[in-house]
């Protein structure tokens, strides 16, 4: 199978943003047996766009797209997949018509599979996590079976421990010849992926399982689910299951990590956001005074953390600080509980257009840690 990759947004062309999603899809069509034969990067422009996508489908038995799903005025994709394909575009739900859609988000996050092209075309998120989460848990699964392949792939997914320390714990595992592991990190979250091939089903299941079983007696906790699992719906079952509730306050995240708890509405009552973006909106909600230039920040925040559960009567508070300098971001999170208050602090030099994804799983692997210590 030859597979293209078309990466789509003017940030990507002019070198603004790196594009680690091409990378990522690079490295994950080995697994698959397809062989990468172009990569491709084009503006937010609908013509030029269409042009890609046409190419692409000539010389391609599959392309892959990423990026111009979103809602915005220069999210052209769907528009140029309709122009190519000649497929009716809805204009209420922004389906495609014949296409199989992919996650259950909002339209910006969605992605589409479409065959019976002179290629198969499969569009997904410009969102990292996203895109790889798509990618890991329906694409590759929906092509393996389409293509009657005799192998299976088990993900492992972690938190707190960075990639280079999984492949040193993983460096001496046993592995047989039609077996494979495999690592992808982002945002401070790992992810193990376990590759089998055999003649059976049966036999799959049963060395996925041996694998699985080797790899959680090293890691341990740092394996918080495995496939479809996420961070966020692990920790919200875990409070769930200890009838814990949440304040949860962001300074400077954009409420990147309140959008995240609360995207499961069947779950909202454990988590109470707090609507503040800065300091100071905080110290305005608590009725409490604002950082003087006397306290240090990580003294400020400790007590505001506090003051959330009593203010807002729940069981923890959560208090997520990015405190943004010429020289990068510190990253730091508090949580309030009635043990005390618990800090984490992280530095990140990164691209700004991370530093939100960072702060969500800081928050969320401290959060985690807590709920193993106190289930």
């Amino acid at each position: 199978m030859k597979a293209e990759i078309v990466s789509i947004g003017t940030k990507h062309l002019l070198g603004d943003v790196l594009d680690t999603n091409s990378a990522y899809i690079s490295r994950s069509l080995q697994e698959i047996g397809a062989e990468l034969i172009y990569k491709v990067t084009v503006g937010d422009n609908l013509e030029h766009i269409a042009a890609a996508l046409r190419i692409a489908l000539a010389r391609a038995d599959l392309v892959l797209t990423t990026g111009g799903l979103g809602d915005q005025a220069r999210d052209f994709t769907r528009q140029a997949v309709a122009v190519t394909t000649y497929a009716s575009l809805n204009p209420l739900t922004q389906e495609l018509e014949g296409s199989i859609v992919l996650g259950s988000q909002s339209p910006g996050f969605a992605g589409f599979i479409l065959e019976n092209l002179p290629g198969m075309l499969v569009c997904l998120p410009g969102s990292r996590r996203e895109m790889a989460y798509l990618l890991e848990t329906e694409v590759f699964p929906y092509l393996r079976a389409r293509a009657r392949l005799k192998s299976g792939m088990l993900i492992l997914r972690t938190v707190g421990v960075m990639e280079s320390s999984l492949r040193q714990q993983l460096a001496d595992l046993p592995l047989a010849p039609n077996q494979w592991i495999g690592f992808d990190s982002f945002a401070g979250q790992s992810n193990i992926r376990l590759r089998v091939m055999a003649d059976t089903e049966a036999d799959i299941q049963v060395q996925l399982g041996m694998l699985r079983s080797t790899i959680l007696l090293r890691l341990g906790d740092h394996v918080f689910g495995q496939d479809k699992d996420r961070l966020e719906a692990v920790i919200l079952a875990m409070l769930i299951k200890g009838g814990y509730r949440v304040s949860v306050a962001e300074c400077h995240t954009d409420h990147a990590l309140s959008r995240l708890l609360l995207s499961d509405t069947a779950v909202a009552d454990a988590i109470l956001p707090l609507p503040v973006e800065s300091e100071i909106d905080l110290a305005n909600a608590l009725h409490i005074e604002p950082p003087a230039p006397t306290t240090t920040m990580t003294q400020w925040c400790r007590a505001a953390a506090e003051e959330m559960v009593r203010k807002t009567a729940v069981n923890l508070g959560l208090l997520v600080y990015n405190d943004r300098t010429p020289g990068g971001v510190q990253l730091s999170v508090y949580l309030a509980s009635a043990q005390g208050v618990s800090v984490t602090q992280r530095s990140f030099g990164g691209h700004p257009e991370n530093i939100n994804q960072w702060a969500c799983t800081l928050g969320l692997a401290h959060l985690h840690r807590w709920l193993l210590a106190h289930p």
